[in-house]
Protein backbone atom coordinates (compact mmCIF):
# COMPACT_ATOMS: atom_id res chain seq x y z
CA UNK A 1 0.00 0.00 0.00
CA UNK A 2 1.55 3.45 -1.19
CA UNK A 3 1.98 6.02 2.03
CA UNK A 4 -0.23 8.19 2.14
CA UNK A 5 0.40 11.85 3.06
CA UNK A 6 -1.67 15.46 3.66
CA UNK A 7 -1.33 18.83 4.39
CA UNK A 8 -3.60 20.75 6.55
CA UNK A 9 -4.12 23.82 8.28
CA UNK A 10 -5.73 24.14 11.39
CA UNK A 11 -6.69 27.60 10.34
CA UNK A 12 -8.80 26.02 7.21
CA UNK A 13 -12.18 25.85 7.66
CA UNK A 14 -14.86 23.37 6.02
CA UNK A 15 -17.10 26.27 5.61
CA UNK A 16 -14.47 28.83 3.62
CA UNK A 17 -13.88 25.71 1.43
CA UNK A 18 -17.37 25.76 0.27
CA UNK A 19 -17.45 29.26 -0.18
CA UNK A 20 -14.49 29.26 -2.26
CA UNK A 21 -16.28 26.39 -4.20
CA UNK A 22 -19.58 28.39 -4.64
CA UNK A 23 -17.37 31.56 -6.51
CA UNK A 24 -15.93 29.25 -8.71
CA UNK A 25 -18.59 27.29 -9.94
CA UNK A 26 -21.72 29.13 -8.58
CA UNK A 27 -24.30 27.15 -10.67
CA UNK A 28 -23.24 23.64 -9.85
CA UNK A 29 -25.52 21.66 -8.01
CA UNK A 30 -24.98 21.34 -4.22
CA UNK A 31 -27.56 20.16 -2.17
CA UNK A 32 -30.65 18.20 -3.49
CA UNK A 33 -33.44 16.46 -1.35
CA UNK A 34 -36.29 15.21 -2.75
CA UNK A 35 -37.43 17.75 -5.55
CA UNK A 36 -35.25 20.22 -4.83
CA UNK A 37 -31.97 21.24 -5.54
CA UNK A 38 -29.74 24.44 -4.17
CA UNK A 39 -26.93 25.52 -6.54
CA UNK A 40 -23.88 26.46 -4.42
CA UNK A 41 -24.79 29.83 -4.97
CA UNK A 42 -28.24 29.28 -3.32
CA UNK A 43 -26.56 27.18 -1.09
CA UNK A 44 -24.14 30.08 0.26
CA UNK A 45 -26.04 33.21 -0.27
CA UNK A 46 -28.63 31.01 2.29
CA UNK A 47 -26.20 30.48 4.54
CA UNK A 48 -25.24 33.87 4.73
CA UNK A 49 -28.70 35.23 5.29
CA UNK A 50 -28.82 32.43 8.22
CA UNK A 51 -25.27 33.79 9.50
CA UNK A 52 -26.49 37.38 9.41
CA UNK A 53 -28.92 36.53 11.68
CA UNK A 54 -26.49 35.39 14.33
CA UNK A 55 -24.60 39.13 13.88
CA UNK A 56 -22.87 40.44 17.30
CA UNK A 57 -23.23 37.73 19.55
CA UNK A 58 -20.10 36.03 20.67
CA UNK A 59 -19.14 32.95 19.50
CA UNK A 60 -21.26 30.26 21.26
CA UNK A 61 -22.94 26.57 20.41
CA UNK A 62 -26.38 27.02 18.10
CA UNK A 63 -28.56 24.31 18.13
CA UNK A 64 -29.90 22.82 15.15
CA UNK A 65 -32.88 20.62 14.77
CA UNK A 66 -31.68 18.00 12.48
CA UNK A 67 -34.84 17.52 10.21
CA UNK A 68 -34.08 15.47 6.71
CA UNK A 69 -34.10 18.94 4.61
CA UNK A 70 -31.73 21.60 3.07
CA UNK A 71 -31.94 23.46 5.11
CA UNK A 72 -30.46 22.12 8.15
CA UNK A 73 -27.16 21.77 5.53
CA UNK A 74 -28.01 25.70 5.58
CA UNK A 75 -28.13 26.52 8.97
CA UNK A 76 -24.96 24.17 9.54
CA UNK A 77 -22.92 26.24 7.17
CA UNK A 78 -24.90 29.39 8.15
CA UNK A 79 -23.39 29.00 11.99
CA UNK A 80 -19.99 28.03 10.70
CA UNK A 81 -19.40 31.14 8.79
CA UNK A 82 -20.56 33.55 11.43
CA UNK A 83 -18.26 32.23 13.85
CA UNK A 84 -20.16 29.71 15.83
CA UNK A 85 -20.26 25.53 16.33
CA UNK A 86 -23.81 23.96 15.68
CA UNK A 87 -25.36 21.37 17.56
CA UNK A 88 -27.35 18.69 15.83
CA UNK A 89 -30.43 17.91 17.71
CA UNK A 90 -32.69 14.79 17.05
CA UNK A 91 -35.97 15.77 16.57
CA UNK A 92 -37.31 12.61 17.64
CA UNK A 93 -35.47 12.54 21.16
CA UNK A 94 -38.06 12.86 24.52
CA UNK A 95 -38.36 16.73 25.54
CA UNK A 96 -36.24 15.51 29.01
CA UNK A 97 -33.12 14.66 26.62
CA UNK A 98 -33.28 17.53 24.12
CA UNK A 99 -33.88 19.55 27.63
CA UNK A 100 -30.62 17.51 28.86
CA UNK A 101 -28.30 18.61 25.84
CA UNK A 102 -29.63 22.04 26.20
CA UNK A 103 -28.38 22.14 29.44
CA UNK A 104 -25.07 20.43 29.95
CA UNK A 105 -24.19 22.01 26.33
CA UNK A 106 -25.13 25.56 26.84
CA UNK A 107 -27.49 26.05 24.28
CA UNK A 108 -29.53 28.90 24.45
CA UNK A 109 -30.36 29.44 20.52
CA UNK A 110 -32.28 26.64 18.34
CA UNK A 111 -32.91 27.01 14.85
CA UNK A 112 -35.88 24.88 13.40
CA UNK A 113 -35.47 24.34 9.78
CA UNK A 114 -38.91 23.20 9.05
CA UNK A 115 -40.40 26.75 10.13
CA UNK A 116 -36.99 28.63 9.71
CA UNK A 117 -37.17 30.06 13.47
CA UNK A 118 -34.57 31.11 15.28
CA UNK A 119 -36.30 30.71 19.36
CA UNK A 120 -34.08 31.41 22.50
CA UNK A 121 -34.31 30.36 26.10
CA UNK A 122 -32.60 32.41 28.39
CA UNK A 123 -32.73 29.63 31.15
CA UNK A 124 -29.64 28.32 29.65
CA UNK A 125 -26.51 30.34 29.38
CA UNK A 126 -24.48 30.08 26.27
CA UNK A 127 -21.34 27.84 26.13
CA UNK A 128 -18.60 29.47 24.56
CA UNK A 129 -16.69 27.77 21.43
CA UNK A 130 -14.13 29.70 20.15
CA UNK A 131 -12.31 27.47 17.48
CA UNK A 132 -15.13 24.46 17.46
CA UNK A 133 -16.79 23.20 14.67
CA UNK A 134 -19.60 21.06 15.82
CA UNK A 135 -21.10 18.90 19.03
CA UNK A 136 -22.58 15.86 18.20
CA UNK A 137 -24.10 13.31 20.94
CA UNK A 138 -23.04 9.62 21.55
CA UNK A 139 -25.81 7.13 23.67
CA UNK A 140 -24.22 6.66 27.20
CA UNK A 141 -23.80 3.73 28.73
CA UNK A 142 -25.93 5.82 31.73
CA UNK A 143 -28.41 6.64 29.47
CA UNK A 144 -27.58 9.95 29.25
CA UNK A 145 -26.16 11.06 25.63
CA UNK A 146 -22.62 12.52 25.50
CA UNK A 147 -21.89 15.22 23.44
CA UNK A 148 -18.34 15.19 22.45
CA UNK A 149 -16.92 19.01 21.18
CA UNK A 150 -14.92 18.27 17.67
CA UNK A 151 -13.05 21.35 16.98
CA UNK A 152 -12.34 23.11 13.44
CA UNK A 153 -8.93 21.80 13.29
CA UNK A 154 -9.83 18.31 14.28
CA UNK A 155 -12.55 18.43 11.26
CA UNK A 156 -10.23 20.12 8.86
CA UNK A 157 -8.02 17.18 9.48
CA UNK A 158 -10.02 14.45 9.14
CA UNK A 159 -11.88 16.28 5.65
CA UNK A 160 -8.08 16.70 4.23
CA UNK A 161 -7.14 13.03 4.85
CA UNK A 162 -10.67 11.67 3.24
CA UNK A 163 -9.98 13.26 0.22
CA UNK A 164 -6.76 12.16 -0.06
CA UNK A 165 -7.50 8.59 0.94
CA UNK A 166 -10.17 8.94 -2.20
CA UNK A 167 -8.51 10.86 -4.39
CA UNK A 168 -8.74 8.00 -7.44
CA UNK A 169 -12.32 8.43 -6.96
CA UNK A 170 -12.79 11.27 -8.24
CA UNK A 171 -15.70 14.12 -7.51
CA UNK A 172 -18.36 12.66 -5.78
CA UNK A 173 -21.99 12.56 -6.18
CA UNK A 174 -21.90 11.57 -2.34
CA UNK A 175 -25.69 9.87 -0.98
CA UNK A 176 -26.26 10.34 2.25
CA UNK A 177 -28.78 7.71 4.59
CA UNK A 178 -27.33 8.31 8.06
CA UNK A 179 -29.48 10.44 10.15
CA UNK A 180 -28.24 13.87 10.08
CA UNK A 181 -27.75 14.24 14.07
CA UNK A 182 -25.42 11.12 13.67
CA UNK A 183 -21.17 11.46 12.81
CA UNK A 184 -21.36 9.56 10.14
CA UNK A 185 -23.59 12.09 8.06
CA UNK A 186 -20.48 14.46 8.21
CA UNK A 187 -18.52 12.32 6.18
CA UNK A 188 -21.10 12.94 2.73
CA UNK A 189 -21.90 16.51 4.11
CA UNK A 190 -18.55 17.72 3.72
CA UNK A 191 -16.95 15.49 1.48
CA UNK A 192 -19.09 16.90 -1.51
CA UNK A 193 -19.24 20.21 -0.54
CA UNK A 194 -15.77 20.63 0.14
CA UNK A 195 -14.64 19.72 -3.86
CA UNK A 196 -17.41 20.68 -5.58
CA UNK A 197 -19.42 17.51 -5.20
CA UNK A 198 -23.05 17.29 -5.46
CA UNK A 199 -25.20 15.86 -1.84
CA UNK A 200 -28.04 13.65 -2.44
CA UNK A 201 -29.59 13.17 0.70
CA UNK A 202 -32.47 10.53 0.64
CA UNK A 203 -35.85 11.54 2.84
CA UNK A 204 -37.10 9.62 5.74
CA UNK A 205 -39.59 7.48 3.34
CA UNK A 206 -36.77 6.81 1.41
CA UNK A 207 -33.57 5.75 3.28
CA UNK A 208 -34.39 2.82 4.55
CA UNK A 209 -35.64 1.02 1.55
CA UNK A 210 -33.31 -0.78 -0.93
CA UNK A 211 -35.48 -0.24 -3.57
CA UNK A 212 -36.00 3.71 -3.37
CA UNK A 213 -32.42 3.83 -2.89
CA UNK A 214 -31.54 2.27 -5.83
CA UNK A 215 -33.67 4.75 -7.67
CA UNK A 216 -31.93 7.91 -5.92
CA UNK A 217 -28.68 6.22 -7.08
CA UNK A 218 -29.84 5.41 -10.89
CA UNK A 219 -31.32 9.06 -10.80
CA UNK A 220 -28.54 11.26 -9.73
CA UNK A 221 -25.65 9.48 -10.62
CA UNK A 222 -24.06 8.63 -7.33
CA UNK A 223 -20.82 7.75 -7.18
CA UNK A 224 -20.47 7.41 -3.71
CA UNK A 225 -22.60 5.55 -0.85
CA UNK A 226 -21.61 5.43 2.76
CA UNK A 227 -24.26 2.85 4.97
CA UNK A 228 -24.27 0.82 7.82
CA UNK A 229 -22.79 -3.00 6.41
CA UNK A 230 -25.99 -4.78 6.81
CA UNK A 231 -28.35 -2.74 5.12
CA UNK A 232 -25.56 -2.37 2.35
CA UNK A 233 -25.90 -6.17 1.99
CA UNK A 234 -29.86 -5.55 1.28
CA UNK A 235 -28.68 -2.33 -1.28
CA UNK A 236 -26.07 -4.77 -3.54
CA UNK A 237 -28.54 -7.28 -4.50
CA UNK A 238 -31.14 -4.65 -5.55
CA UNK A 239 -28.72 -2.56 -6.99
CA UNK A 240 -26.76 -5.26 -9.12
CA UNK A 241 -29.69 -5.42 -11.76
CA UNK A 242 -29.79 -1.56 -12.44
CA UNK A 243 -27.34 0.42 -14.87
CA UNK A 244 -25.81 3.08 -12.15
CA UNK A 245 -22.46 5.22 -12.21
CA UNK A 246 -21.23 3.87 -8.16
CA UNK A 247 -17.34 4.17 -8.22
CA UNK A 248 -16.72 3.70 -4.55
CA UNK A 249 -18.96 1.81 -1.46
CA UNK A 250 -18.09 2.75 2.04
CA UNK A 251 -19.30 1.19 4.65
CA UNK A 252 -18.83 2.19 8.50
CA UNK A 253 -20.84 2.24 11.92
CA UNK A 254 -21.12 -1.60 12.73
CA UNK A 255 -18.53 -4.36 12.08
CA UNK A 256 -18.44 -5.68 8.47
CA UNK A 257 -18.91 -9.26 7.73
CA UNK A 258 -16.87 -11.34 5.07
CA UNK A 259 -20.95 -12.51 4.27
CA UNK A 260 -21.61 -8.65 3.25
CA UNK A 261 -18.33 -8.47 1.18
CA UNK A 262 -18.82 -11.56 -0.80
CA UNK A 263 -22.58 -10.54 -1.14
CA UNK A 264 -20.35 -6.69 -2.64
CA UNK A 265 -18.48 -8.53 -5.32
CA UNK A 266 -20.76 -11.11 -6.26
CA UNK A 267 -23.63 -8.32 -7.14
CA UNK A 268 -20.98 -5.31 -7.81
CA UNK A 269 -17.61 -6.84 -8.92
CA UNK A 270 -16.34 -3.24 -10.54
CA UNK A 271 -17.18 -1.11 -7.19
CA UNK A 272 -14.70 -0.30 -4.94
CA UNK A 273 -15.88 -1.16 -1.35
CA UNK A 274 -14.22 0.78 1.68
CA UNK A 275 -14.66 -0.37 5.24
CA UNK A 276 -13.65 2.81 7.87
CA UNK A 277 -13.74 2.46 11.56
CA UNK A 278 -13.35 5.49 14.16
CA UNK A 279 -15.38 6.32 17.17
CA UNK A 280 -17.12 9.91 16.91
CA UNK A 281 -14.33 11.12 19.48
CA UNK A 282 -12.07 10.94 17.09
CA UNK A 283 -13.72 12.83 14.56
CA UNK A 284 -15.58 10.54 12.02
CA UNK A 285 -12.88 8.24 10.98
CA UNK A 286 -9.61 6.87 12.56
CA UNK A 287 -8.66 3.63 9.86
CA UNK A 288 -9.74 2.01 6.55
CA UNK A 289 -10.00 -0.59 4.08
CA UNK A 290 -10.26 -0.66 0.60
CA UNK A 291 -11.24 -4.02 -1.03
CA UNK A 292 -11.49 -5.06 -4.90
CA UNK A 293 -11.97 -8.89 -4.61
CA UNK A 294 -13.39 -11.20 -1.50
CA UNK A 295 -11.36 -10.79 1.92
CA UNK A 296 -11.58 -11.43 5.33
CA UNK A 297 -13.18 -8.54 7.16
CA UNK A 298 -10.31 -5.51 8.22
CA UNK A 299 -10.24 -2.45 9.74
CA UNK A 300 -7.43 -1.85 7.31
CA UNK A 301 -4.36 0.84 8.66
CA UNK A 302 -5.00 4.07 9.87
CA UNK A 303 -5.51 7.60 8.25
CA UNK A 304 -2.74 9.81 7.24
CA UNK A 305 -1.51 11.42 10.35
CA UNK A 306 -3.11 9.24 12.86
CA UNK A 307 -1.53 6.82 14.98
CA UNK A 308 -3.69 3.47 16.53
CA UNK A 309 -1.87 1.28 19.22
CA UNK A 310 -3.32 -1.81 20.65
CA UNK A 311 -2.78 -2.13 24.58
CA UNK A 312 -3.13 -4.19 27.25
CA UNK A 313 -5.27 -3.31 30.36
CA UNK A 314 -1.80 -1.69 31.93
CA UNK A 315 -2.02 0.32 28.72
CA UNK A 316 1.28 -1.17 27.57
CA UNK A 317 1.22 -2.28 23.56
CA UNK A 318 0.39 -5.58 23.04
CA UNK A 319 2.66 -8.23 20.74
CA UNK A 320 1.35 -8.14 17.08
CA UNK A 321 -0.52 -10.90 16.61
CA UNK A 322 -2.28 -10.34 20.47
CA UNK A 323 -5.45 -8.89 21.43
CA UNK A 324 -5.06 -5.55 22.59
CA UNK A 325 -7.53 -2.17 23.00
CA UNK A 326 -7.24 -0.17 20.30
CA UNK A 327 -6.17 3.31 21.10
CA UNK A 328 -6.01 6.47 18.68
CA UNK A 329 -3.56 9.55 18.60
CA UNK A 330 -3.30 12.37 15.88
CA UNK A 331 -5.03 15.43 15.12
CA UNK A 332 -8.20 14.08 14.85
CA UNK A 333 -8.70 13.17 18.62
CA UNK A 334 -10.88 15.77 20.33
CA UNK A 335 -11.01 17.57 23.47
CA UNK A 336 -13.19 14.99 25.17
CA UNK A 337 -17.04 15.08 26.40
CA UNK A 338 -18.87 18.76 27.47
CA UNK A 339 -19.87 19.17 30.53
CA UNK A 340 -18.14 15.69 31.98
CA UNK A 341 -14.32 16.11 32.89
CA UNK A 342 -14.59 12.57 34.45
CA UNK A 343 -15.54 10.81 31.39
CA UNK A 344 -13.24 13.07 29.80
CA UNK A 345 -9.97 11.71 31.78
CA UNK A 346 -11.15 8.23 32.12
CA UNK A 347 -10.76 7.50 28.01
CA UNK A 348 -8.82 10.44 27.02
CA UNK A 349 -5.27 9.95 28.27
CA UNK A 350 -1.74 10.86 27.50
CA UNK A 351 -2.93 12.55 23.95
CA UNK A 352 -4.86 8.87 23.16
CA UNK A 353 -8.58 7.87 23.29
CA UNK A 354 -9.18 4.58 24.78
CA UNK A 355 -11.64 2.90 22.66
CA UNK A 356 -12.87 0.03 24.21
CA UNK A 357 -12.93 -1.77 21.37
CA UNK A 358 -10.28 -4.52 20.62
CA UNK A 359 -8.42 -5.72 17.87
CA UNK A 360 -5.21 -7.82 16.49
CA UNK A 361 -2.58 -6.91 14.09
CA UNK A 362 -2.09 -9.10 11.04
CA UNK A 363 1.29 -10.44 10.26
CA UNK A 364 0.50 -7.73 7.05
CA UNK A 365 0.40 -4.48 9.33
CA UNK A 366 -3.63 -4.49 9.25
CA UNK A 367 -6.20 -3.86 12.53
CA UNK A 368 -8.66 -7.28 12.66
CA UNK A 369 -11.74 -5.86 14.64
CA UNK A 370 -12.43 -7.88 17.63
CA UNK A 371 -14.97 -7.03 19.78
CA UNK A 372 -15.78 -4.52 22.68
CA UNK A 373 -14.26 -4.67 25.93
CA UNK A 374 -17.78 -4.65 27.66
CA UNK A 375 -19.35 -7.81 25.30
CA UNK A 376 -17.11 -10.73 26.01
CA UNK A 377 -19.11 -13.49 28.10
CA UNK A 378 -18.79 -16.92 28.86
CA UNK A 379 -20.46 -19.73 26.71
CA UNK A 380 -19.90 -23.13 28.16
CA UNK A 381 -16.76 -22.46 29.89
CA UNK A 382 -15.52 -20.62 26.73
CA UNK A 383 -14.99 -17.22 26.84
CA UNK A 384 -15.54 -14.97 23.87
CA UNK A 385 -16.69 -11.97 22.38
CA UNK A 386 -20.11 -11.92 21.21
CA UNK A 387 -19.00 -10.03 17.95
CA UNK A 388 -16.61 -12.70 17.53
CA UNK A 389 -20.59 -15.36 17.33
CA UNK A 390 -21.80 -12.45 15.09
CA UNK A 391 -18.97 -12.85 12.51
CA UNK A 392 -19.02 -16.35 11.67
CA UNK A 393 -23.40 -16.16 11.77
CA UNK A 394 -23.06 -13.39 9.61
CA UNK A 395 -20.43 -15.89 7.49
CA UNK A 396 -23.16 -18.84 6.76
CA UNK A 397 -24.84 -19.25 3.73
CA UNK A 398 -27.51 -17.08 2.47
CA UNK A 399 -27.40 -15.07 5.85
CA UNK A 400 -27.66 -11.37 4.97
CA UNK A 401 -27.29 -9.88 8.19
CA UNK A 402 -26.77 -10.80 12.55
CA UNK A 403 -26.95 -10.15 15.69
CA UNK A 404 -26.20 -11.97 19.04
CA UNK A 405 -27.84 -11.32 21.89
CA UNK A 406 -26.89 -13.12 25.49
CA UNK A 407 -28.47 -13.38 28.46
CA UNK A 408 -26.21 -13.90 31.27
CA UNK A 409 -29.15 -14.45 33.92
CA UNK A 410 -29.86 -17.70 31.72
CA UNK A 411 -26.93 -18.31 29.62
CA UNK A 412 -29.10 -18.41 26.66
CA UNK A 413 -27.19 -17.14 24.03
CA UNK A 414 -29.64 -16.18 20.77
CA UNK A 415 -28.36 -15.17 16.92
CA UNK A 416 -31.20 -13.36 15.14
CA UNK A 417 -30.42 -13.27 11.50
CA UNK A 418 -32.09 -12.06 8.17
CA UNK A 419 -32.03 -14.42 5.25
CA UNK A 420 -31.63 -18.16 5.28
CA UNK A 421 -31.23 -19.34 8.47
CA UNK A 422 -30.76 -23.05 7.99
CA UNK A 423 -26.57 -23.23 8.17
CA UNK A 424 -26.04 -21.50 10.79
CA UNK A 425 -25.82 -23.90 13.39
CA UNK A 426 -23.31 -26.15 11.15
CA UNK A 427 -20.83 -22.79 10.13
CA UNK A 428 -20.80 -21.72 13.85
CA UNK A 429 -19.18 -25.49 14.86
CA UNK A 430 -17.25 -25.68 11.87
CA UNK A 431 -15.59 -21.69 12.68
CA UNK A 432 -15.80 -21.77 16.65
CA UNK A 433 -16.61 -25.33 17.64
CA UNK A 434 -20.11 -26.71 19.26
CA UNK A 435 -19.26 -24.84 22.66
CA UNK A 436 -19.85 -21.46 20.62
CA UNK A 437 -23.29 -22.26 18.97
CA UNK A 438 -25.90 -19.97 19.91
CA UNK A 439 -29.23 -21.78 21.81
CA UNK A 440 -31.52 -20.40 19.24
CA UNK A 441 -31.29 -18.81 16.38
CA UNK A 442 -34.49 -16.53 14.85
CA UNK A 443 -35.06 -15.90 11.57
CA UNK A 444 -36.13 -12.02 11.06
CA UNK A 445 -37.75 -9.78 8.12
CA UNK A 446 -35.50 -6.33 9.90
CA UNK A 447 -33.16 -5.88 12.36
CA UNK A 448 -34.66 -3.14 14.46
CA UNK A 449 -32.53 -0.10 14.29
CA UNK A 450 -31.32 2.63 16.87
CA UNK A 451 -31.50 6.57 15.98
CA UNK A 452 -28.10 6.43 14.56
CA UNK A 453 -29.27 3.44 12.39
CA UNK A 454 -27.19 0.42 14.03
CA UNK A 455 -28.37 -2.58 15.17
CA UNK A 456 -31.00 -1.99 18.62
CA UNK A 457 -30.39 -5.12 20.41
CA UNK A 458 -32.82 -4.07 23.17
CA UNK A 459 -35.41 -4.39 20.82
CA UNK A 460 -34.21 -8.30 19.95
CA UNK A 461 -37.07 -10.44 21.38
CA UNK A 462 -37.11 -14.15 21.28
CA UNK A 463 -40.26 -15.86 20.42
CA UNK A 464 -40.00 -18.07 23.31
CA UNK A 465 -42.45 -21.26 23.22
CA UNK A 466 -44.92 -19.33 20.60
CA UNK A 467 -46.81 -21.99 18.45
CA UNK A 468 -46.41 -22.00 14.61
CA UNK A 469 -49.26 -19.81 13.70
CA UNK A 470 -47.79 -17.11 16.58
CA UNK A 471 -44.68 -17.20 15.12
CA UNK A 472 -46.43 -16.68 11.28
CA UNK A 473 -47.87 -13.78 12.92
CA UNK A 474 -45.31 -11.97 14.44
CA UNK A 475 -43.31 -12.66 11.38
CA UNK A 476 -46.37 -10.53 9.32
CA UNK A 477 -46.08 -7.69 12.08
CA UNK A 478 -42.66 -7.29 11.04
CA UNK A 479 -42.89 -7.44 7.73
CA UNK A 480 -45.72 -5.23 7.57
CA UNK A 481 -45.67 -3.00 10.30
CA UNK A 482 -49.21 -4.20 11.78
CA UNK A 483 -50.21 -5.46 15.02
CA UNK A 484 -49.85 -8.93 15.82
CA UNK A 485 -53.45 -9.12 16.54
CA UNK A 486 -54.58 -8.11 12.65
CA UNK A 487 -52.60 -11.08 11.68
CA UNK A 488 -55.15 -13.52 12.35
CA UNK A 489 -56.17 -16.59 10.84
CA UNK A 490 -58.09 -15.71 8.13
CA UNK A 491 -56.40 -12.49 7.38
CA UNK A 492 -54.82 -12.36 3.61
CA UNK A 493 -51.15 -10.96 3.89
CA UNK A 494 -51.64 -8.68 0.57
CA UNK A 495 -55.05 -7.09 1.80
CA UNK A 496 -52.67 -6.00 4.99
CA UNK A 497 -50.10 -3.91 2.74
CA UNK A 498 -47.71 -7.02 1.50
CA UNK A 499 -45.94 -6.39 -1.88
CA UNK A 500 -43.42 -7.93 -4.16
CA UNK A 501 -40.80 -6.30 -1.43
CA UNK A 502 -42.20 -7.42 1.64
CA UNK A 503 -43.48 -10.89 0.36
CA UNK A 504 -39.19 -11.70 -0.46
CA UNK A 505 -38.74 -10.94 3.38
CA UNK A 506 -41.25 -13.00 4.32
CA UNK A 507 -40.58 -15.73 2.31
CA UNK A 508 -37.13 -15.28 3.95
CA UNK A 509 -37.83 -15.70 7.73
CA UNK A 510 -40.78 -18.33 7.02
CA UNK A 511 -37.64 -20.48 5.55
CA UNK A 512 -36.11 -20.16 8.74
CA UNK A 513 -39.18 -21.14 10.61
CA UNK A 514 -39.57 -24.07 8.04
CA UNK A 515 -36.07 -25.18 8.09
CA UNK A 516 -36.50 -25.55 4.46
CA UNK A 517 -36.90 -22.95 1.47
CA UNK A 518 -40.22 -20.92 0.89
CA UNK A 519 -40.52 -19.34 -2.10
CA UNK A 520 -42.53 -15.92 -3.04
CA UNK A 521 -44.54 -17.94 -5.34
CA UNK A 522 -45.85 -20.22 -2.85
CA UNK A 523 -46.73 -17.69 -0.75
CA UNK A 524 -48.63 -16.07 -3.44
CA UNK A 525 -50.80 -18.88 -3.78
CA UNK A 526 -50.85 -19.54 0.38
CA UNK A 527 -51.73 -15.60 1.03
CA UNK A 528 -53.70 -16.02 4.61
CA UNK A 529 -52.00 -17.09 7.64
CA UNK A 530 -54.28 -19.88 7.82
CA UNK A 531 -53.32 -21.30 4.42
CA UNK A 532 -48.98 -20.21 5.62
CA UNK A 533 -49.85 -22.52 8.88
CA UNK A 534 -50.25 -25.39 6.19
CA UNK A 535 -47.92 -24.88 4.25
CA UNK A 536 -45.16 -24.72 6.89
CA UNK A 537 -47.04 -27.91 8.20
CA UNK A 538 -49.11 -27.03 11.15
CA UNK A 539 -52.10 -27.60 11.72
CA UNK A 540 -54.91 -24.59 10.35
Amino acid sequence: MRELRISYSTESSVDQAVVEIARRRPGDPAVTLGGRTLTYAELTARARAFADELTGLPPQRIGVTAHRTVTTVVQMLGAALAGHSFVLLNPDNPESTTAYIRESAGIALVADPLTGELTRDDRHTPSPAEGEAYVLHTSGSTGRPKGVSVSRANLAYANAARLTVHADHGEPVFLLLFPLHFDGAMTPIWGALTTGGHLVIADDAERRDPDAIADLVVRHSVTHTLTVPSFHGELVRVLADRPHTLKVAICAGEALTRGVIDQHFASLPEVALCNEYGPTECTIWATYRFYDRPHDPLIGRPIPGTTVDLLDGALRPVPDGEVGQIAISGPGVTAGYVGDPAQTAAVFVDGRYLTGDLARRTPDGELEFVGRLDNEVKMRGVRVNLETIEAAVASAPGVLAAAVTYDAATSVCCAFVTGDASAVRQTVTALLGPALVPDRVVAVATLPRTAHDKVDKDRLRVPGDAGPAERIALAWAEVLGVSAEQAVSGANFFALGGNSLSVLKLARTLSGLAGRRITAKELYLHATLGDQLVLLGGER
